[in-house]
Order: structure tokens, then sequence, then C-alpha cells
């Protein structure tokens, strides 16, 4: 294993612990987060980062098999890598080792296959349920959804808050 730079100015992060680093770096130790239920059925996420100034969150996505997807609408893309296992919707099946990039604006349900799936996303924008008339309904999970879901599961100690609990942690602190 290579040993840490030595005349680096950030406290290293231990094999097992998460950090934010002073200059905006993340680390994620995945393996140690646990899995935080999602917002669909059936569904489980790890979350690994957030950039709520352009509305952006990364994600492990542990989907069980023979799952059929609710309906479901992308306000912005969702690019996804499959690590394991596969689905399929109408732009055929999508398999291990392959990589799409879901429109912003799209409603689908796609189905998962036999052996279930694990993805690596990255949403823009997040996505909601659809409606009877094929329009957003319901909640949107976005990065605010994603980051109280984490939270409440003890899976989000290495992101930051939301703006104005920094800022009232920042002012408290001062006190």
């Amino acid at each position: 294993m290579n040993a840490p730079i030595e005349n680096s100015n950030f406290a290293v992060a231990s094999r097992t612990e998460s950090k934010r680093f002073p200059d905006g770096s993340l680390l994620v130790r995945a393996g140690t987060l646990p899995w935080t239920p999602w917002a669909m059925e059936g569904t489980r996420f790890k979350l690994l980062s957030i950039n709520r100034s352009v509305g952006i969150y990364t994600v492990l996505l542990q989907i069980d098999p023979n799952t059929q997807t609710p309906d479901h609408h992308h306000f912005g893309e969702a690019h996804a890598f499959v690590l394991e296992g596969d689905f399929a919707y109408e732009y055929g099946t999508i398999y291990k080792g392959d990589y799409i990039v879901e429109a912003g604006g799209i409603n689908h349900e796609p189905t998962i296959g036999e052996n279930g799936c694990l993805l690596y996303v990255a949403f823009f924008g997040g996505i909601s349920g659809v409606g009877e008339d094929g329009k957003p309904a319901g909640d949107i999970v976005d990065c605010e959804w994603m980051y109280r879901a984490a939270l409440a599961n003890g899976a989000a100690g290495h992101l930051p808050p939301p703006p104005m609990q920094e800022r009232n942690a920042t002012i408290s602190a001062a006190k």
C-alpha cells in the first residue's frame, strides 16, 4: 500500500474513514456506509456526494431482482454505469459494464433483471413519480431529499449539511 505524501497540509483519512478535506476534496469509503432505503420499493442507496449549487448527487444504487420500477420522471439527466446485474426498458437491455445517459424530461419504467442491479449513478436535478396525466407528481427526490434520508440513517457524516445548517453551526461555535 502506498504511504501518504509526507508534505501534505491535510490530516490523512484512516482506512475506514470517509473525509471532507479543507480544500473541498472528498474521500468516501463507500464500503463503510450503510445502505439507506430509497424512494422506490426494492431499492437502496449509498449517497457518495452532493453538489447543491448545481443540483447533482452521486450514488451507488442497489435494486432487488425482478423489480418493476414505477413510472418516474427525470428532471435532468441521469448518468448510470452498471456495476452488477442488468435492467431493461425501451432502449433494450443495459448490461454489466454498460454506461447510459438517460435524458432529462423523460418518464420511464425500467425492469430489473433476475440478478438485481448495482449502479453508480449521477443524478442531475432529481426525479419524481408520475401522475395519471403523465406529468411529474409527488415528492421530488433531489439533493436535499437524499441528504435527509442518508442523515436519518447515519450515512451522511462525510457530506456538508445544507447551507443554513452549516451557517448556524458556525455562528453557534463562535459564541
